[in-house]
């Protein structure tokens, strides 16, 4: 479909509902690393071969027959409504469109293209995109040239240096590195300790144990959810999921996994043992130091952690990434559904930004997982 004559960073929109038509634009556009771990193909591909409740809805700006923009959505019905909204779920940190030149895009024309794209036959009446970093490699987001509000939790990230051990001598207090070296010395009385990022063969065993690890907090949701997640990242294991592990006595007790992005490492889960006598020796915060070192000895040059506020965040990625969130009217019917997606998004906010409420919300959340588990 061509575009309106006064927009000037494209002029053809294309949209396909079937990703691997849009293979060739993805991968031009990948290749500068315009997005996260998050829009790979390798993620979203996987991503959608589980969670088959959404139609892929991928957005194609060309310039003079060249791709310029690439929005990798999909659709979902709320009520009479089309929605349009960034794939992968709550397993996704980071949204981002990919944009050869961001700069070249002002708000007229995102809002052109956006416009543009749902004009397709079964198009969206609005858009919702959610947990897009307002800034990325150093440059503004362009899909935040239109109106938008503040997203309720940021994400942490870190730069990294040459030399692990005077980066992290630099990142953690004299206190807490002397309190890391007496938790590490507590669990080498029981054990010889080992890290390690895993051979592929290897990964299927450690995601076992991850879920093993989690099932007793029931922050993964119900059963059928778990299982789900469980065959996504099965999926993952061996292309381009890496899991790191901290083992004791060759018996793993804490795992990290994360994306490799380009220079970028980033977090998607980590859990470990429940054991307090593992447990009360910070696993985690011990598998963190050695993946934060062996980053730094790979000339990586940043690592996150994603969403959420958690206190080994800010003690290794001091670093907060503000996220905001867009929610675009695309036709009358969507324009009358807009503000009660803005107001629902407030709320939200105004929950997790109170702790007091938080924790209750969390608590029922683990209270419901576990009845339907044993339902």
């Amino acid at each position: 479909m061509k575009n309106p004559p006064c927009v000037q960073s494209f002029d053809r929109v294309d949209v396909f509902r079937d990703p691997r038509e849009a293979l060739a634009c993805w991968r031009v556009l990948s290749a500068d690393r315009c997005g996260s771990f998050y829009q790979s193909e390798t993620f979203l591909l996987n991503w959608l071969e589980v969670y088959r409740g959404v139609e892929p809805f991928f957005i194609v700006a060309r310039a003079a027959g060249a791709p310029v923009a690439l929005l990798p959505l999909g659709l979902r019905r709320v009520g009479p409504l089309r929605v349009a909204k960034f794939l992968g779920g709550s397993h996704a940190n980071y949204n981002l469109g990919l944009f050869r030149d961001p700069d070249a895009f002002a708000a007229e024309d995102i809002a052109a293209l956006l416009r543009a794209a749902a004009r397709a036959p079964g198009g969206p009446h609005l858009y919702r995109l959610l947990n897009l970093p307002r800034i990325w490699n150093g440059v503004e987001n362009p899909l935040l040239r239109l109106p938008h509000q503040d997203g309720a939790s940021p994400a942490y990230c870190t730069a990294l240096a040459d030399d692990g051990d005077v980066w992290l001598s630099h990142k953690l207090s004299a206190d807490t590195r002397k309190k890391l070296r007496k938790k590490e010395k507590r669990l080498t009385d029981r054990g010889a300790l080992s890290y390690f990022r895993a051979p592929p063969e290897r990964a299927e065993t450690l995601l076992d144990v991850y879920f093993a690890q989690k099932q007793n907090n029931y922050t993964l949701g119900s059963v059928s959810e778990i299982a789900r997640a469980r065959a996504f990242y099965g999926r993952l294991a061996g292309q381009g999921l890496e899991l790191h592990v901290l083992a004791l006595a060759g018996r793993p007790i804490a795992i990290l996994a994360a994306g490799l992005n380009g220079e970028r490492l980033q977090g998607l889960f980590n859990a470990y043992d429940a054991d307090p006598e593992i447990a009360k020796s910070s696993p985690g915060d011990l598998l963190l130091a050695r993946v934060l070192r062996d980053a730094c000895a790979r000339g990586l040059k940043c690592f996150d952690l994603g969403l959420g506020e958690a206190r080994y965040k800010a003690m290794f990625c001091g670093e907060r990434e503000a996220m905001a969130d867009v929610v675009f009217a695309a036709t009358p019917l969507g324009a009358l559904a807009a503000p009660l997606f803005v107001a629902d998004l407030k709320v939200k906010a105004a929950v997790k930004n109170n702790a007091k409420v938080w924790r209750v919300v969390q608590r029922l959340r683990r209270y419901v997982a576990r009845a339907r588990n044993l339902a």
